[in-house]
């Protein structure tokens, strides 16, 4: 577990799947009750109880469900996450091609995604179209990759001293808070891109 403020989630979890149960069991009950007293299945006090309490457990499930696997994390407060940024320079392709810097693979299917490979000293590193970008000529920071914050500084040296063959990872990772906690995130990553710097097309395949 990457953090314990995620206990709360699954105590929250927890809590959601007991009510879920006790609801059911609860409803049961009343209409034997129902049966047994009044001799009829139905009645409107009855039915309002039961649906005041599947309201409760909808709104809760969505509340979880929303908080758990739909937050958009670019839309967060910048309080509930950090940013790391990491540069290295790249070395020539030595598996395929000794002259390109990154290998460029278009998968298939109606929204085809691309697989770049590309390597770093001592290491072989592959990444898709979804989640890096390739740049290229006098713009090492694109459209795709200004959505974050790098260091103009350390983007010029990395320019100056690789000769623009170089990576930049920038990972986001969910800080570890109480209502981080809630959606099971706290300590996790929430979101790695990848800029690759490459000098032009010639270097890439």
């Amino acid at each position: 577990m990457k953090s314990a403020w995620n206990l709360i989630g699954m105590g929250l979890w927890l809590l959601l799947l007991i009510y879920l149960i006790w609801m059911v069991h609860d409803m049961r009950v009343r209409r034997l009750k129902l049966i047994v007293t009044e001799k009829r299945s139905f009645s409107w006090h009855n039915l309002t109880i039961s649906a005041i309490e599947l309201v409760v457990f909808l709104l809760g499930l969505w509340g979880m469900s929303y908080a758990t696997f739909f937050q958009d994390v670019s839309k967060l407060d910048k309080a509930r996450v950090t940013e790391s940024y990491q540069y290295e320079p790249m070395v020539l392709n030595a598996e395929e091609d000794p002259a390109v810097y990154v290998t460029v693979k278009t998968g298939n299917g109606r929204h085809p995604i691309q697989h770049y490979t590309y390597f770093t000293k001592g290491e072989r590193y592959q990444v898709t179209s979804e989640d890096a970008t390739i740049t290229m000529g006098n713009h090492p920071i694109n459209v795709a990759a200004s959505a974050y914050k790098w260091d103009t500084k350390r983007v010029k040296y990395m320019d100056r001293r690789y000769q623009q063959a170089w990576v930049g990872v920038v990972e986001t990772t969910y800080k570890k808070t109480f209502w981080n906690g809630i959606g099971l995130h706290a300590g996790r990553l929430a979101n790695r891109f990848t800029v690759i710097r490459i000098p032009d097309k010639s270097f890439m395949q």
